[in-house]
Order: structure tokens, then C-alpha cells, then sequence
């Protein structure tokens, strides 16, 4: 009886995982229509835009500004470029074995093609980080408050949330769509009035519509790399305790951030992860 209860028990784990992973996985690719519609919303826009500016001649000359802005030089991510413009210093191998073995753990998970470069900001009082770059060549930073006062579980979290950033390659899908919204805006500014006039908002609505979504997408892969979802969602509850920087309740409001509230993404977490 004992025997036939703990096959039983087992053949139920090994459904509610099944199920949990056919959600992430539903999620995900969710996540990923969203984005291709939003996108192609904002392309829409900025057609529109150039359509009444100047009928088909002005759509055509919209779109290839746009696409001009998306294609500037990609970001030069060297020691030397990212001291200059940020301000940041390289953590050595030696300086964090730790750190870079677990950093290595998570993008051998990822299956990213080169090991994002690591740097620290010299901020002891800021908790943050942030992922530049492409799979191919990217970088992450964190802040010295950050690395000080978070966990090794919870600094696997956050890393592997940036990681999730580098995989989805969001520096090119958000910069992207920050070209046609600055696009769609000067446009709108050649003949202000009718749907021009409420052009640079609705683009600046779907950008960070994007912008959360890709942050809900990378919290979703981050799930996939760690071993320890609760640590991502402490680390989060840290930055919000830190920031004190709760979401308005406004639902207008929350349209024009950039991040989902941590509310949103610890019970998006929560759910996806089974806890």
C-alpha cells in the first residue's frame, strides 16, 4: 500500500510539471505574438502618419526613416567604451569567482552563443542592473548596493532575468521600436491636428506596452535558468522595498510605465513557477 502511494504521489508530480511546463511554454509564446503585434502596431502608426503627411510617398518616407533610426552603430561594449560612458569597472574572474561560475551556469542553460561581460557601478547605495548588448557580444551591469546586499540565489535571479533580456535580444526589439516611436513623433510634429495630434502618445503606449512585456518574457525565461525561483522573486521584492517605487493603482497610469509593477511580475512568477 506504502509502495502503491509513493508511485501514486510520483505520477503526480510528474503531471503537475507537465502541466506547469505546457503553461510557461504557452506563456511564452503568448509573450511573443504580443510582441510581434505590438511592433507591427507601431510600424502601422508611423505609416499612417506619413500617409496623411504626404499620401503614399509620405508612408514610404516614414517607414524608411524609421528603419534608418533602427539601424544606428550597434553599442561598443569594451572596457574601455563602458568606463567612458557609464562609469563601470570589470569584475575579474578573480575578484568574483562565484559570481562568473554562476553567471557561467546560467548562459551554458541559456544556451547563449558568448558569456555576457560583467561590470560593476560603484553605487554602494543603488540596487540595479542592467543587459546590453546581443547574444552574441553583451554585457551586464550591476550596482555595488546590488552585489552588497542580495543573496547569491537572489543574484542568480537578477542574472538570470538579464540573461533572459540578452537571449531575447530585446536591446535591438526595444530599439527598434524607440526608432519608430521618435519617427512617428516628428512626423506628427509636420502637421499637428486629428489623429497626428495623438500620434507621440499612442506610440509612446505601445513602446512601453513592449517594454513591459519583454520584462514578464525575460522574468518567464529567467525560470529556466535558475534553481531557485524564490530567489528572483525576493530580489524583486528587494528592489521594490529599496525603491519604495510602488506602481500607481491608476490603470491609465500604469499604461505609461516602462515596467510592469513587482506585484504583477512576483504573482506572474509565482504561477508560472508553482509556488
Amino acid at each position: 500500500m506504502r509502495a502503491a502511494r509513493s508511485a501514486a504521489y510520483q505520477v503526480g508530480n510528474i503531471e503537475a510539471e507537465m502541466v506547469r511546463l505546457l503553461l510557461h511554454h504557452l506563456q511564452r509564446s503568448a509573450n511573443r505574438r504580443q510582441s510581434a503585434m505590438l511592433l507591427g502596431g507601431m510600424v502601422l502608426l508611423l505609416a499612417t502618419c506619413g500617409w496623411i503627411v504626404d499620401g503614399e510617398e509620405g508612408a514610404v518616407a516614414a517607414l524608411s526613416l524609421g528603419a534608418a533610426l533602427s539601424q544606428s552603430s550597434p553599442q561598443m561594449l569594451s572596457p574601455e567604451v563602458m568606463h567612458r560612458q557609464f562609469g563601470v569597472r570589470p569584475l575579474r574572474p578573480q575578484e568574483w569567482p562565484g559570481l562568473h561560475g554562476l553567471l557561467g551556469a546560467i548562459c551554458q542553460r541559456a544556451a547563449l552563443p558568448c558569456r555576457p561581460a560583467l561590470y560593476c557601478l560603484p553605487d554602494p547605495h543603488g540596487m540595479n542592473a542592467y543587459a546590453l548588448g546581443a547574444p552574441e557580444h553583451s554585457a551586464i551591469i550591476l550596482t555595488e548596493g546590488l552585489l552588497r546586499r542580495m543573496s547569491m540565489d537572489e543574484i542568480a535571479g537578477i542574472l538570470a532575468h538579464e540573461v533572459g533580456h540578452i537571449r531575447n535580444n530585446d536591446s535591438w526589439a526595444l530599439g527598434l521600436a524607440a526608432a519608430l516611436q521618435r519617427t512617428t513623433a516628428a512626423i506628427a510634429r509636420l502637421a499637428p491636428g486629428g489623429l497626428l495630434a495623438a500620434a507621440p502618445m499612442i506610440g509612446h503606449m505601445l513602446y512601453t506596452a513592449l517594454s513591459r512585456l519583454r520584462e514578464f518574457d525575460a522574468d518567464s525565461v529567467a525560470l529556466e535558468l535558475i534553481e531557485a525561483p524564490a530567489g528572483l522573486v525576493m530580489a524583486l521584492c528587494k528592489l521594490e522595498q529599496h525603491h519604495n517605487a510602488s506602481q500607481p493603482s491608476g490603470l491609465p497610469l500604469r499604461f505609461l510605465h516602462s515596467h510592469p509593477a513587482t506585484w504583477e511580475r512576483v504573482a506572474s512568477l509565482q504561477w508560472l513557477a508553482g509556488m
